[in-house]
């Protein structure tokens, strides 16, 4: 008996080969709502591991950053004090503090320092002598410009000392978002903010010098430290 490609197709209940095919092949649309779901959840938790990374890392960049810089403040400060230069037939080598003490103390500071180096010499090349340089300086604070409401720490350097202790020279910039700087000076087994060696003719012990910053997420945090002086030829 002959049949007809039509008549094999009906005895198949109606359906072609290919079209039975094609329908087992295919996603229904709950398969597909639901695999965008998964992969939706999937890309979030990965956007979310990575965005929580990259600011961890950028909160310990700024972290460290900023006690950094405070740092090197610091010691920069505590280095000229501890080599504070003294002279008691030179009215010209002077030690100035005072704060104005309002609101904020905006603490100022002029001394006379010495900067240590090694050199070799000539005679002898292979032994190191040290040498030094003497020089005035000075720290006060300089508001900010770009950010109204804080300070610069600023640090001023004149190569010859003069007969103006408080001005001339070089400033430059050393901490930024400074909030408040006060100096206390040791005298008589107590703490004094202000001091003037052409009165005291002498310099003080120790000056205590108080340090506020704003760190990067805006906390104000308070750095206070003493500085031992051996002044150097008084």
């Amino acid at each position: 008996m002959n049949r007809t490609i039509t008549e094999i197709g009906d005895g198949t209940g109606g359906h072609s080969c290919r079209g039975s095919f094609l329908g087992r092949a295919g996603f229904t649309l709950i398969e597909v709502i639901v695999a965008t779901a998964l992969s939706s959840v999937i890309l979030l938790i990965v956007y979310s591991a990575h965005r929580s990374i990259m600011t961890s890392i950028f909160d310990l960049t700024g972290v460290a950053e900023f006690y950094e810089n405070a740092s090197l403040a610091i010691q920069r400060i505590d280095r000229d004090l501890s080599y504070a230069f003294s002279h008691k037939f030179n009215e010209r080598v002077c030690f100035i503090g005072e704060n104005q003490m309002g609101s904020t103390a905006n603490g100022r500071l002029d001394f006379i320092t010495m900067d240590y180096s090694r050199e070799s010499i000539s005679l002898n090349p292979k032994k190191q002598n040290p040498t030094s340089d003497v020089y005035e300086v000075g720290y006060r604070l300089r508001p900010d410009r770009e950010v109204p409401g804080v300070f610069q720490l600023v640090r001023r350097r004149d190569l010859h000392y003069d007969d103006n202790p408080l001005g001339g020279g070089d400033e430059d910039a050393m901490l930024d978002n400074v909030v408040d700087l006060k100096f206390e000076f040791w005298l008589r087994n107590e703490w004094t903010d202000k001091w003037d060696s052409r009165e005291a003719k002498k310099l003080p012990q120790a000056v205590r010098t108080s340090l506020r910053v704003k760190n990067y997420r805006g906390t104000v945090e308070d750095f206070v430290f003493i500085s031992y002086i051996n002044p150097v030829n008084e």
